[in-house]
C-alpha cells in the first residue's frame, strides 16, 4: 500500500471532525472538577495543594462515549449540510463523495450505537443525558421538519442545549443534577454559546447562498458579534460570582482576543477568538488532567499531516482563517 492510500484511509476517521471533540471534551471535564468542588485551582496551586488526576478509567470511558457521541452527530450535520460545506470550502469528505453518504450514515449509526453502548456501563443519568444529546445534536438539529439548523433563534438554543449537556455529563459521574448545578453551569453555558454565535460568522456567506439561515444570517455581522460578547461579559460576570477560576481563568485569558473583536467586526478576528478559547481552556483543563495533554498535541499534528497531504490544505491553524 503506497502512502496516499494509507492516509486515504483515514477518512473515516476525520470524517468525525475529531478537533471539534476539544470543546466537549474540555467542558464534560470541567463539569466533573465542578461536581468534585475542584473549581478553585488557582488557589490549590498557590496553596501547594493542586489535585491532579494522571488516570482515571470513568473518566476515559466517559470521554471515548462522548467523542463517539459527537462523531456520530457530526456526520449526519455533514449529511444534511453537503451543499454549504461545499460553498464555504469547509469540509472534503462528504460534500465530494470522497465517502459516500451510504457508508457515511452507517458509519454514523455504528457510533451512536457504541456510544450508548459505553453509557450503559457509565451510569442511568449519563445515559440518558448522551441519548437527549444524540437525539438533539443528529436528529432536531439536521432533520425536518425540525432542522433548527436553519433557524437562527431554534439553532441558538438548541447549541445551548449542546454546551449544556456536555457539562452535565461531567457532573453526573460525581453528583446528581441539584439545584447547585443549576448555578455552577451557567458560566460555562454563556461562553459555549458565545463561542457557538462566532462559529456562524465565517460561514455566513456560503449558507446565505445555500438557503441557510443561521444567526449571523438572518441578524447580521454586527449584531452576532455584539450578542457574543454580551454573552461573553455575562459569563465572565457569573465566573466571578461563582469563584469559579476555570472558566474565570479563560475569559481572563481571552479577553485580549475578545476586545479586538469588539473594536473591528471581522470574521477572522472571530475564528482566532474561537480558536484560542478552545486551545486555552484545553491548556487549563490539562493542568489537572495532565494526560489530556496526549490526545491534544496527537490529534493536532495527525489532523495537520492528513489535510496537508490529503487535500494539500493547511488545518488546523491558530491563524484567522
Amino acid at each position: 500500500m503506497n502512502r496516499q492510500n494509507w492516509i486515504n484511509k483515514f477518512d473515516y476517521f476525520f470524517v468525525t471532525r475529531p478537533m471539534l471533540f476539544f470543546p466537549g471534551w474540555n467542558t464534560l471535564l470541567a463539569g466533573y472538577l465542578s461536581a468534585n468542588g475542584e473549581i478553585s485551582w488557582i488557589t490549590q496551586f498557590s496553596q501547594g495543594h493542586l489535585v491532579i488526576y494522571f488516570w482515571n478509567s470513568d473518566i476515559f470511558l466517559t470521554m471515548l462515549a462522548f467523542a463517539m457521541a459527537m462523531g456520530a452527530s457530526f456526520i449526519l450535520n455533514q449529511l444534511q449540510d453537503t451543499e454549504s460545506d461545499r460553498k464555504n470550502k469547509k469540509l472534503f469528505l462528504i460534500d465530494e463523495q470522497r465517502i459516500r453518504p451510504g457508508v457515511a450514515l452507517i458509519e454514523g449509526i455504528i457510533l451512536a450505537m457504541g456510544s450508548i453502548l459505553l453509557g450503559i456501563f457509565l451510569g442511568e443519568s449519563f445515559l440518558l443525558l448522551l441519548i437527549l444529546f444524540l437525539f438533539i445534536t443528529g436528529y432536531l438539529y439536521n432533520y425536518p421538519p425540525f432542522q433548527f439548523k436553519n433557524k437562527p433563534v431554534g439553532g441558538l438554543i438548541l447549541n445551548a442545549m449542546m454546551g449544556w449537556i456536555a457539562f452535565a455529563l461531567g457532573w453526573v459521574l460525581v453528583l446528581p443534577v441539584s439545584d447547585n448545578f443549576w448555578i455552577i453551569c451557567l458560566p460555562y453555558l454563556f461562553l459555549n454559546t458565545a463561542l457557538y454565535l462566532l462559529t456562524t460568522i465565517p460561514d455566513a456567506p456560503g449558507d446565505q447562498s445555500s438557503g441557510k439561515v443561521t444567526f449571523c444570517v438572518r441578524f447580521g455581522l454586527k449584531s452576532t458579534v455584539w450578542s457574543a460578547l454580551i454573552l461573553y461579559f455575562i459569563s465572565f460576570l457569573l465566573s466571578v460570582i461563582n469563584k469559579d477560576q476555570i472558566v474565570l481563568a479563560v475569559n481572563i485569558l481571552i479577553l485580549f482576543f475578545m476586545f479586538r473583536l469588539m473594536l473591528i467586526y471581522h470574521a477572522s478576528r472571530a475564528i482566532q477568538s474561537i480558536k484560542m478559547a478552545i486551545l486555552l481552556f484545553s491548556v487549563i483543563i490539562c493542568i489537572k488532567f495532565p494526560l489530556y495533554l496526549l490526545p491534544m498535541v496527537f490529534i493536532f499534528f495527525l489532523t495537520r499531516y492528513y489535510y496537508q497531504n490529503r487535500f494539500q490544505f493547511d488545518y488546523p491553524n491558530f491563524r484567522g482563517e
